[in-house]
């Protein structure tokens, strides 16, 4: 649902001056319509995981639990988010800013603790058709966008992530097969070329490496020079095939690195079915999000890859899919065997949507981590969720 203002005036004070004899004894100046629009999503999902209990270790698993079973009442994939928006032209000249505030409704601290606010977007967009657009602010990355945009999960829950403790949001596919684009600060221009093409380039502030596994390099990543990140896509009638990068510096006490991504997705519509697939190679990038555990505790880049599968089908207002996916970790420096090796996802999910914005899911995910010295970790989870979009 959207509130529109089609012709709403914001009307400047008027300056009234005799400069001579002969000028107009006042002006007025108007300002440009503007449209506005809002927009919401809000979802809860209870998950039961059935957690690992073998005892065996997998250092850097994406945030399996072990021990006794576990439950949530949490985000999705996708965060609770309320959406703003104003567009306008002027010259010949599309302008839009844009605000979204994506805190998520998960929070098991009292008087919400831990309550995160830092999760927004807020960007403006300059362009039109001839010229192409530039994107300035706080949005989501290039790299990788499209797999993400695809993952079936982004209406439900996907792979849980530190399921006693949830996070802002769960983690969808992230880690198995692809790594999430992550909110970023940038600058970036896109352009339509021709009938099918469309290229994306732009530069943002590199992210500083973090750590959720407790064994990856956590420090400055110097900023010395502004990351880079780009798409060249292909659109065609039933579908797409996509191409994006992400590159980077990251400074270590013990050298400099470059990390670096590129992935190549493709998505083709077969009249009620939707197939997707999704192949990505890394160096120092992370497997599950940007920068996450991509470098040993010395900074010694870890090399990545994985690919991602997916087929959804629509009867009606249910849609029915199932995916699977895999991301490899190569050991580096003083990585010991006990690091993961590989993570596996296997989830089926079933959406019914009621009055075009109400969904009812319903889903269920098998989960592994293995680690270089053959150990590994199995997480099950089943979730039911309802979500209101507006």
């Amino acid at each position: 649902m959207a509130l529109k203002t089609t012709h709403l005036y914001y009307l400047p004070a008027v300056v009234a001056a005799a400069l001579s004899a002969s000028a107009a004894a006042h002006a007025e100046t108007a300002a440009p319509a503007w449209d506005f629009e809002f927009h919401g999503y809000i979802n809860a999902h209870a998950v039961f995981a059935d957690c690992d209990d073998s005892g065996a270790a997998v250092a850097g698993n994406a945030l399996l639990c072990t021990g006794e079973d576990a439950t949530s009442v949490s985000n999705g994939y996708s965060p609770a988010s309320f959406q703003f928006s104003a567009s306008t032209q002027r010259d010949g000249f599309d302008l839009k800013a844009f605000l979204a505030i994506e805190p998520g409704t998960t929070d098991n601290s009292a008087f919400n603790g831990n309550g995160d606010n830092r999760a927004y977007r807020a960007f403006f967009t300059v362009g039109n058709a001839d010229m192409g657009t530039i994107k300035v602010g706080r949005d989501y990355g290039v790299f990788g966008i499209d797999v993400v945009l695809e993952d079936m999960a982004l209406g439900g829950v996907g792979a849980t992530a530190a399921i006693r403790s949830p996070l802002n949001t769960t983690l969808g596919a992230a880690g198995y097969g692809y790594v999430f684009a992550d909110r970023l600060s940038q600058i970036t221009y896109s352009r339509q070329l021709g009938e099918h093409f469309q290229a994306d380039i732009g530069i943002f502030q590199p992210l500083d490496p973090v750590s959720f596994g407790g064994n990856g390099y956590v420090g400055d990543s110097g900023s010395e020079r502004p990351g880079i990140h780009g798409r060249l896509r292909y659109n065609f009638e039933q579908g797409y095939i996509s191409s994006t990068f992400f590159s980077q510096d990251v400074a270590t006490p013990n050298g400099d690195y470059t990390a670096r991504g590129i992935d190549v997705t493709a998505a083709l519509q077969l009249g009620a079915t939707r197939l997707a697939a999704s192949a990505f190679d890394g160096q120092g990038l992370g497997y599950y999000g940007l920068l996450i555990d991509g470098a040993d505790i010395n900074g010694t880049p870890r090399d990545t890859s994985g690919w991602f599968t997916q087929a959804t089908h629509t009867i009606g207002a249910t849609k029915f899919g199932i995916n699977y996916g895999v991301s490899t970790v190569d050991l580096a420096g003083v990585d010991a065997l006990v690091q993961v090796e590989q993570q596996r996802k296997l989830s089926a999910g079933v959406w019914h949507t009621l009055w075009t914005m109400f969904t009812i899911s319903g889903e269920v995910s098998r989960m592994e981590a293995e680690s270089h010295a053959g150990e590994s970790i199995e997480n099950t989870a089943f979730s039911v969720g309802l979500a209101l979009s507006f």
